[in-house]
């Protein structure tokens, strides 16, 4: 197929796509959030020490409450952490992520294994957004409430890491995803291509 041709395919699969994906992905965003904010809060409760009371999910926004035990002078006292999460704080580019993948395909004929692999990359990507997210909020409040000392080192890695994740990978996790689905699919391009073509 000449590249014309193969541009204006490719265009023309991302511009039916998209739709279809937002679509599907309307429909699905709850489940899936569910499932991540899950995994996710438990995995910041066990990293931090505290537990998981209660994790209410709705339509758009999840709420976690986190408590841990602190010594009085009259006794236990359970201190409580809520935190409220928007799925599309973190998954908002899933339908870009996926059409652009489909409009990619006249150019790279992506394998099945590979694209499964993505929808893992993507799925771990938005599960850190969530566990850094959860454990930076919850050291961070209950320092700020005298119950915990949490060193500085550890609180500016935190701090950085969920940064990372929300200004950078997020916001760039459609060309991630292409560029990881590229670098996996290097030697079949190369085959396709045959010896002396670029």
């Amino acid at each position: 197929m000449r590249l014309r041709n193969k541009i204006f395919l490719g265009i023309a699969l991302f511009l039916v796509s998209y739709p279809v994906f937002l679509v599907l992905w309307i429909q699905l965003k709850p489940y899936y959030g569910y499932v991540l904010t899950q995994v996710g809060a438990r995995l910041a409760a066990v990293t931090a020490g505290v537990r998981v009371e209660d994790i209410r999910h709705g339509e758009e926004k999840a709420g976690i409450t986190f408590t841990d035990q602190v010594m009085t002078g009259e006794g236990l006292r359970d201190v409580f952490v809520d935190l409220k999460i928007a799925v599309s704080d973190y998954s908002f580019n899933v339908p870009l992520t996926f059409a652009l993948v489909i409009g990619l395909y006249p150019f790279f004929r992506w394998r099945k294994r590979t694209l499964l692999e993505a929808c893992v990359v993507l799925a771990l990507v938005h599960l850190s957004y969530i566990y850094f997210f959860c454990i930076l909020q919850i050291l961070y409040r209950l320092t700020q409430g005298g119950v915990r000392t949490t060193s500085t080192p550890v609180q500016f890695f935190l701090q950085f890491m969920w940064a990372f994740a929300d200004n950078m990978v997020i916001r760039f996790e459609p060309f991630l995803v292409s560029v990881y689905l590229w670098l996996r699919n290097r030697s079949r391009i190369r085959e396709m291509r045959g010896p002396g073509e670029g």
